[in-house]
């Protein structure tokens, strides 16, 4: 219910558009995707309307991946659902590569607090990709924390359930912290989202110290060049040797 807000199609479109323009195996008749940190699978659904690929969603939250399992149970033929936890958990992580696309969507990677951190998930994306492989995720970025200060606290309900959300965000140690306060027939419950806003040059540091080639840095949901102040950045990376092909075909089943 929190996540209302999201418009998943429009989402799915510019993912898929990203990748259209840069994979080499656009036209390849059956691709994988490997979608890292899918919750409950609300994007897993858009990939399967507006692909005819298989795909991979992996989340840490055993409870999350219940909720996905029953929204795909009539899908098993195209969707797999793993636990892992994509910051420390690449060595016991069962699904092994190549594979076609990995993504890393909804600003998961600023979950990620510390260099270390983001150095072990990016060893655990590079070691499931081939020469051939795209890995696209985004990060939300100080700028979006400090311009946008006044969407910090909102409320909503649906079929009953009611939640609160109040943000904050520490400027000298750029932790933007997220606190929602939910209430169900079936209790009241608490969650709090801890994130780290990481600039682009600190991102840009990571891919180059786990030598992964930027194929492109968009700004917002834009194909415009990102820049130091963009409030949020969409990357496509590659690795080692990788190059960008831009293509024109259709990522849309038809």
């Amino acid at each position: 219910m929190v996540m209302d807000h999201v418009d998943y199609d429009g989402w799915a479109d510019y993912i898929l558009h990203l990748y259209d323009e840069h994979s080499t195996k656009v036209d390849a008749p059956e691709v994988h995707f490997l979608e890292l940190g899918c919750g409950t699978g609300l994007f897993t659904a858009e990939l399967l309307i507006q692909t005819s690929a298989t795909i991979s969603a992996a989340d840490s939250s055993l409870s999350m991946l219940e909720w996905a399992g029953r929204r795909f149970k009539d899908d098993s033929n195209r969707v797999s659902l793993y636990q892992l936890d994509f910051e420390s958990g690449w060595d016991e992580f069962e699904l092994k590569g190549p594979i076609d696309v990995i993504l890393l969507l909804y600003d998961c990677v600023n979950y990620v607090q510390s260099e270390e951190g983001l150095n072990r998930l990016l060893s655990g994306v590079k070691s499931r990709m081939g020469p051939e492989s795209i890995f696209i995720f985004d990060q939300s970025t100080p700028s979006n924390s400090i311009n946008n200060a006044e969407y910090f606290e909102d409320e909503g309900e649906q079929d009953g359930v009611t939640y609160t959300r109040k943000s904050s965000f520490d400027l000298e140690s750029r932790v933007h912290t997220t606190q929602f306060e939910i209430e169900t027939p079936e209790g009241r419950f608490q969650e709090s989202h801890i994130q780290r806003a990481w600039t682009r040059p600190e991102i840009q540091s990571a891919l180059d110290r786990a030598e992964m080639t930027v194929l492109a840095s968009y700004d917002g949901f834009s194909l415009d060049e990102a820049h130091d102040e963009s409030e949020r950045i969409h990357w496509v990376i590659g690795p080692v040797g990788n190059s960008a092909k831009p293509l024109a075909s259709s990522h849309k089943k038809g």
